[in-house]
């Protein structure tokens, strides 16, 4: 599995304009890369940092530390479609599992979880002033993304144990 995630923008009303992350878009890799981006690389400007993100889909989005107090960006830009649009109450997170949309003045964090029947759906996770971004430690994004990673497994168990009784009711019903 790639650890797909979403990257892009938020409207008030949920709608989102996003790219796609193929590899490693985990919160310990994508966000430390997105505070950069705005904060180093833009002037921390926020237009600017989501029209770098959406000028393509990404194979990987990372930050490395360099000499300084300061970090750079590598992303690694792939081909990709048109930037994807949905509502992130409404469209499936389909095989993704994580989204970071900037939206008022905040990342907001959405992870992608299964219900007990249907496609996977988008459940608001973490939020962060884009302030706070540059004051966030791995162990922080770390806890985030473990807890998530609970989440999801336990989603899945779930649904496995419910259509596990579904069909033995279904037996039982012969």
């Amino acid at each position: 599995m790639g650890l797909r995630a979403l990257v892009g923008i938020e409207g008030a009303d949920g709608t989102y304009l996003a790219r796609h992350v193929q590899h490693d878009g985990c919160p310990t890799m994508v966000v430390p890369a997105l505070s950069v981006l705005l904060h180093d690389l833009c002037d921390h400007n926020a237009e600017t940092a989501v029209a770098t993100l959406l000028h393509s889909d990404w194979s990987r989005l990372y930050a490395l530390p360099a000499t300084g107090p300061t970090g750079r960006l590598v992303g690694v830009p792939s081909e990709g479609r048109e930037p994807q649009v949905g509502n992130i109450a409404e469209t499936p997170a389909g095989d993704r599992e994580w989204a970071y949309l900037f939206g008022a003045h905040r990342l907001h964090v959405y992870l992608g979880v299964l219900p007990e029947r249907g496609p996977k759906r988008w459940r608001a996770w973490a939020c962060w002033s884009v302030g706070e971004l540059p004051s966030l430690t791995q162990l922080d994004l770390l806890d985030v993304q473990k807890a998530g990673y609970a989440v999801q497994w336990q989603a899945s168990g779930y649904r496995q144990y419910m259509a596990a009784v579904r069909a033995a009711f279904r037996e039982g019903a012969r």
